[in-house]
């Protein structure tokens, strides 16, 4: 992905109102040039259309052992239920919780397993069903809060509660020496679901270019099936 390409971040939720999409401009300085609220499938499938890479916040799959458990479950057959940490955390919420100390919610035992639900629709329209869940594909699954730790900058307390707009604008003016937000600075610190996906924009740059931790080639073929979180592999003054 070169300068002037365009970077698509989508914070998604499970209904439209609550699921905000971001454009950002690659470059030395990325800039932010549409943010919009409430986005619809058809929408977020229009404006991915030619990006040069889309992050997404949100889980692109499920445990391994999960899926087991359940597929195994469901057709009678007997076999061993396995260890609560394996059924509720993809490899790649070990990873992240980890390295940044953010744990990630179980999109099998939290509802984020219903945001998870629409994820599968959109990314079978934006990829097909053979879509390369580690990011191969130019796809990244991303985690905000992950980054912001990573970044040193305010993961907890942005999105809820009497602060949460102070602790917007923290965010955004630690940002800005690194990113242009023109006309949609003051949208960002009024809305954390703006802000997130500005942010997923962001990492999906970053991924593009190199510049977040891809899965090793041990956990490659797991993250194919069960996601892979990207998040910044540098600080944020790289």
């Amino acid at each position: 992905m070169g300068p002037g390409e365009s970077c698509i971040g989508v914070d998604l939720a499970a209904q439209p109102r609550r699921t905000s999409i971001a454009r950002v401009e690659w470059g030395d300085r990325p800039t932010v040039t549409d943010v919009s609220s409430s986005a619809d499938d058809d929408t977020i499938v229009d404006w991915c259309e030619g990006a040069g890479a889309i992050g997404i916040d949100a889980p692109f799959g499920w445990p391994s052992a999960f899926v087991e458990l359940v597929s195994r479950h469901h057709r009678g057959e007997p076999g061993d239920v396995g260890d609560s940490e394996s059924l509720r955390l993809r490899m790649t919420d070990k990873v992240v919780w980890e390295a940044t100390g953010k744990q990630p919610l179980s999109v099998s035992t939290d509802k984020i397993g219903i945001v998870a639900f629409r994820c599968a629709r959109l990314l079978d329209r934006l990829r097909g069903p053979a879509l390369d869940r580690s990011g191969a594909d130019g796809v990244y699954e991303v985690y905000p809060g992950g980054a912001l730790a990573r970044w040193g900058l305010p993961s907890r307390g942005y999105k809820h509660g009497d602060a949460a707009p102070e602790v917007r604008g923290r965010i955004v003016r630690a940002l800005e020496p690194h990113v242009a937000f023109g006309a949609w600075e003051a949208a960002l610190v009024a809305s954390d679901d703006d802000l997130d996906a500005v942010v997923s924009a962001l990492i999906a740059g970053l991924a593009a270019t190199g510049r977040t931790a891809p899965p090793d080639s041990a956990h490659a073929p797991v993250a194919a099936r069960e996601g892979w979180i990207h998040v910044p592999s540098g600080p944020l003054g790289a």
